[in-house]
């Protein structure tokens, strides 16, 4: 007689095997995250963890290759890196799961080694907000607490094939999952932009309200730049602590979601101009946008 209990593990065992061969890990200054290859080379890595232009990147084997990140995405928050000659094989697409199917989720302990779990798909649906002017249009959520060694991981069926990109935020104590089809279109794209490297301008800043005569012709709220980083492009151009940024280029600035998202694409090493308060004064600066220091 079968031993059902041992069939199922070997079973998930295979699936995790499989999938972790395209699970690798992305050496940053915060902490490792797993990342997930979706062609030759190239991986999927979330965004936010990324804060330079390259990053280690630590092959299932423990061999390390250099990476270089091309670009983000802002709806999904996922990051496209580079590493060549990484070879390590491109994961395979699975069609979407339903609610109540099983899947593992695939990552990389702080050590590099596999981390897998076994979680129920609990939610499919959407959209989901992720900034006040993006959206993915479908998540998956399944039951399962974050864990650090599985942001950026493989949510994987039973044959080991890929349903998703583990992310870190979590509803209701569920972990989010960008869908398979979404993450790879949204990777494709960067790719086919030849990158779309985060731009950099030196401040930190928090959202505002101004008062009624200091508005002008410009909206309800803006930027107060709170902090300069010395030698940066906004310190060059002329910007100061107090300025209270409210528009980029011919775009408006309200929160700091506009303002990243001003900043992808191709504006590194372009001018651009950022309309500023300065006390009851408007004041147009010119600021040549660069990219994020190392360190």
């Amino acid at each position: 007689m079968t031993n059902l209990l041992a069939s199922l593990s070997a079973e998930l065992a295979a699936a995790t095997d499989l999938a972790s061969a395209s699970v690798v890990q992305v050496q940053t200054r915060r902490r490792p995250v797993a990342g997930v290859v979706f062609d030759t080379d190239l991986m999927l890595v979330p965004g936010q963890h990324l804060d330079d232009d390259t990053a280690p990147v630590r092959r299932a084997d423990g061999q390390t290759f250099e990476g270089q990140v091309l670009g983000r995405d802002a709806a999904t928050g996922l990051a496209v890196v580079r590493a060549t000659g990484l070879g390590a094989p491109p994961a395979t697409i699975a069609h979407e799961p339903r609610p109540g199917h099983l899947a593992l989720a695939v990552g990389r302990t702080w050590s590099g080694g596999v981390f897998s779990a076994l979680a129920p798909v609990t939610v499919v649906g959407g959209p989901l907000r992720t900034g006040r002017n993006t959206e993915v249009a479908r998540v998956v959520r399944v039951g399962l607490a974050p864990h650090g060694a599985l942001t950026g991981g493989a949510l994987v069926n039973g044959t080991g094939h890929v349903l998703g990109v583990v992310t870190a935020m979590a509803i209701r104590g569920t972990t989010v999952v960008v869908p398979a089809a979404i993450a790879w279109a949204a990777a494709h794209a960067v790719v086919a932009q030849g990158g779309s490297r985060q731009g950099f301008i030196g401040v930190s800043s928090m959202t505002v309200t101004l008062p009624t005569r200091q508005r002008g012709t410009g909206g309800a709220s803006g930027l107060l730049v709170t902090g300069v980083v010395p030698d940066g492009p906004a310190d060059a151009a002329g910007v100061l602590v107090g300025d209270v940024i409210v528009a980029f280029g011919d775009a408006p600035v309200t929160e700091a979601d506009d303002l990243l998202t001003r900043l992808r694409g191709h504006q590194v090493g372009q001018a651009a101009t950022l309309t500023m308060l300065r006390g009851g004064t408007t004041v147009p600066v010119t600021v040549t946008v660069g990219t994020r220091p190392r360190g």
